[in-house]
């Protein structure tokens, strides 16, 4: 575990996403929301299956960035005792009732709960000749109660595109990250991602100034969000 990266908005942490909310936990920090990518654990195992049928879909691999490193309930169990207010928790179909049904039940004295979608409005055509287009993602929405909440009647559906970057293979757009830091946050509050990936909720959250906190497992990744925090242009081979 090291620091990689660090300016008066942006700390950046190379580690173990558990290890670093345990010492959180034992230091009582906290932060004052939380937005998080978590590897889906399925895309590419399902990519991988049904690419041995020919003439049928198209094979798709994330790589490491699906890989699953941890039990999804201990995940959700720190990241809610090192926020202070809402978390969004983006994740696979296969996760969703495990993550929401935890926060609902096992949490429902202190936090509410709400299923959420991103709907892409430029989804990728692959795969458009055999089915519909996979046009829709899940965000877990958690919030403490009585905390910090911007919006007034928002739906639970975000409309935004998808981003064409290819810096990371799950990569969130911008826009959609600047909205949900926007419901959950104010100015001055400091914004948590343990999944980082390639730094788009770092640079959004400095661009709406917020404080951030990121960790990410990977070096590439850590490497390619270093370099855009510092205004490098990255080729991508």
């Amino acid at each position: 575990m090291k620091i990689i990266y660090k300016d008066e908005y942006v700390k950046l942490i190379q580690g173990d996403c558990i290890k670093v909310m345990d010492i959180m936990i034992d230091k009582k920090y906290m932060v004052d929301c939380s937005i998080v990518d978590i590897p889906y654990g399925n895309v590419s195992k399902n990519g991988e299956e049904r690419a041995k049928y020919t003439g049928q879909l198209r094979k798709i691999n994330k790589e490491e960035a699906d890989i699953v490193t941890f039990d999804e309930i201990e995940f959700s169990k720190r990241l809610a005792q090192v926020t202070k207010g809402s978390i969004y928790i983006f994740c696979g179909i296969d996760q969703i009732a495990k993550i929401y049904n935890y926060f609902k039940d096992n949490l429902k004295k202190d936090w509410m709960a709400r299923l959420c979608t991103w709907h892409k409005t430029n989804p990728s055509p692959s795969n458009g000749q055999h089915m519909y287009l996979s046009a829709s993602e899940f965000i877990i929405f958690a919030k403490r109660r009585n905390t910090i909440f911007n919006g007034h009647c928002e739906h639970n559906v975000f409309n935004f595109p998808c981003g064409r970057s290819k810096l990371h293979p799950t990569e969130k757009p911008q826009q959609l990250l600047e909205y949900l830091i926007k419901m959950s946050s104010n100015e001055g509050d400091e914004i948590f991602d343990c999944c980082f990936g390639s730094g788009s909720t770092a640079l959004a959250s400095k661009n709406l100034g917020r404080k951030f906190l990121g960790v990410e497992l990977q070096e590439k990744y850590c490497e390619v969000a270093k370099q855009r925090l510092q205004n490098i242009k990255i080729t991508i081979n």
